[in-house]
């Protein structure tokens, strides 16, 4: 039985994004019939410590000795303070390392290729990712980000000081054994630095109960069409975007819904722009709502629509797909990749304006097609089932696992 490292930050049972996928590698490989050594977070221990234990696979908590770790109230302080841990996590990696002598080491979570790992000093095959960290927001749509557009550029300046001056970055992807990315534009950026060995893997994929028990695949009713839109409310998600397309369909096509479900910083903005653009009869806002609950969402509505302008490999899509929703989007990063025409439109993001205008005729073409939504909920649902955790990690592993 071989013995897997695995670096996981973020790792948590019950839980979506990171954590849920930090907590779905470790048991899946363990199930694969590694045995896993998973380090992770001390904030993660009860959690998974009150959870039904799983054979082969063990946990070892590590935490950066300050105050406060409470990850949304760090702010710019969150690079040193990850940056700390997976530190620490070497460190503790390389005791265990002496005395278990570990096959494998991976890095999952977080899913940056700025912010690297020191996991690969372990000398032995080194996997990283899938983690994206290569995606630029487009100039020509930054309005969107209003006065948050500052710290767009000043992601980018500390991500580029990152991939200059971070051991854990350069030096890691050029030692790697596989590095694994969700999208072209990564693909591009580990290609420069160094690496050798680059697969394509989405960093995010669903726990097979997501899935509904029973498929029905979407057909709208004649004169009608129901869009989705799930997200964190922040600039990058784009989803004052998705309200200019609303405000353009508003008056020609008023049985064209959009219902939000989220929260978030901008939450305010959005009402505002809800009221000022007369939107309150095509647009509703759900507010917060528990991760499980999204699936009576994805359940009941007819298309996905999603317009974020920096995304690496977006869950939600999956999600969506898992019901079996066409996808309305734009050809940028993660999305352009998963999205294909056959699930989905994707429009050109050369300008808002150009924009807005695809997306505007994509959503009336497919509300005069309700036969084209079906067609596509048939293909979506297809391809949503190849994104499960279990076959996702058995591929990988299968594919990029030294034998």
């Amino acid at each position: 039985m071989k013995k897997i490292l695995l670096s996981a930050f973020a790792c948590a049972p019950g839980k979506g994004s990171e954590e849920g996928g930090g907590w779905n590698w470790a048991t899946e490989l363990a199930k694969l019939g590694y045995e896993v050594h998973c380090i992770t977070r001390s904030a993660s221990r009860q959690d998974i410590e009150t959870t039904p234990p799983v054979p082969n696979l063990h946990f070892y908590y590590v935490e950066v000795p300050i105050v406060n770790t409470n990850l949304n109230r760090m702010g710019l302080f969150i690079y040193p303070y990850y940056l700390s841990w997976q530190y620490l996590a070497y460190k503790k990696a390389k005791k265990l390392h002496s005395v278990l002598k570990f096959d494998i080491a991976h890095h999952v979570s977080w899913g940056s290729t700025q912010m690297g790992s020191w996991m690969y000093k372990l000398n032995i095959p080194f996997i990283f990712g899938p983690a994206g960290g290569g995606q630029h927001a487009p100039v020509a749509f930054k309005k969107y980000f209003g006065d948050k557009w500052a710290e767009e550029e000043k992601r980018e300046k500390v991500s580029n000081i990152l991939v200059k001056f971070n051991p854990a970055c350069k030096t890691m992807l050029r030692k790697a054994h596989t590095v694994l990315v969700p999208n072209t534009d990564t693909m591009d950026l580990v290609k420069s630095i160094g690496a050798k060995n680059v697969g394509l893997s989405f960093d995010a994929a669903l726990p097979d109960t997501f899935f509904p028990k029973t498929f029905k695949p979407k057909a709208p009713a004649s004169g009608t069409l129901n869009l989705l839109w799930v997200g964190r409310f922040m600039p990058r998600k784009g989803l004052i975007l998705t309200l200019d397309v609303m405000r353009e369909l508003r008056e020609t096509h008023p049985n064209i819904k959009l219902t939000v479900v989220g929260y978030g910083e901008l939450e305010d903005q959005i009402k505002t722009y809800i009221e000022q653009n007369q939107l309150q009869n095509t647009v509703t806002l759900t507010g917060k709502v528990p991760y499980q609950q999204v699936r009576d969402y994805y359940e009941s509505h007819d298309i996905f629509f999603f317009t974020s302008l920096r995304d690496s490999g977006p869950a939600q899509v999956l999600e969506a797909f898992a019901f079996g929703m066409p996808i309305v989007t734009i050809k940028l990063h993660g999305q352009a990749i998963l999205v294909s025409d056959e699930t989905g439109i994707r429009c050109s993001v050369d300008s808002p304006e150009k924009t807005i205008a695809e997306l505007k005729d994509a959503l009336i073409y497919l509300y005069d097609n309700p036969q084209k939504v079906t067609e596509m909920s048939y293909a979506a649902m297809k391809f949503g089932r190849t994104q499960a955790w279990p076959e996702k990690i058995a591929g990988i592993t299968r594919n990029y696992y030294p034998q």
